[in-house]
């Protein structure tokens, strides 16, 4: 087991992103299933999944990896829940990613953890408003009793780099064609209008 774990929070709010005539619940799924990828990149991490309904339980099921960790949590499913949970489990650090970012570059999450070196926890904003990736010593700090990843983190927090989350169709206009990656979600997307389309 690794010290540190990146856990991506499955929520019902992902599925207002897809477009008209795409399946709601195929299109989370495919956002989740990409940023889960994303984990796959870097080196000396885990990979878990936190959920809090049925549903969130089938997802996580369906799309996680052998080894994957599997975080029930109560309804909604918090991040200082999630990163509670994940510090019993023996973990020192950990990164809460939104599952509304199937295009967050890899670079982003190793960010967010290399800020732990010298900060108590970091946090990736999204370029709308909220959070995209929160990493956090564990335990965490009771500076983050109160955070949400559709809120503003605590004035004390370090930021690094912003990246864009996926909260409505007008949302897929800024996903980048040419950017590797979001494999799951541009294969949903070719299938109907592309990145971008009116």
């Amino acid at each position: 087991m690794s010290e540190r774990v990146a856990v991506l929070l499955l929520g019902a709010a992902a599925a207002t992103a897809a477009p008209p005539g795409c399946d709601a619940a195929a299109f989370a799924a495919a956002m989740a299933e990409d940023v889960l990828t994303v984990f796959a990149e870097l080196d000396g991490i885990d990979e878990a999944i936190a959920y809090c309904d049925p549903a969130g339980a089938a997802l996580a099921r369906s799309i996680a990896w052998p080894g994957t960790v599997l975080v029930e949590t109560a309804a909604p499913a918090t991040p200082p829940e999630v990163l509670h949970r994940v510090a019993r489990l023996g973990y020192r650090q950990a990164a809460i990613v939104a599952a509304d970012a199937p295009d967050l570059p890899a670079l982003h999450l190793a960010k967010a953890f290399s800020a732990l070196d010298s900060a108590a926890a970091s946090v990736a904003l999204a370029v709308d408003g909220g959070v995209v990736v929160l990493a956090s010593r564990l335990p965490p700090s009771d500076d983050l009793a109160d955070v949400a990843m559709d809120g503003l983190p605590p004035a004390g927090v370090r930021r690094t780099l912003p990246w864009r989350r996926l909260r409505n169709p007008r949302d897929i206009a800024q996903l980048d064609p040419g950017l590797e990656g979001w494999e799951a979600t541009r294969a949903l997307l070719s299938a109907g209008s592309s990145p971008g389309a009116d």
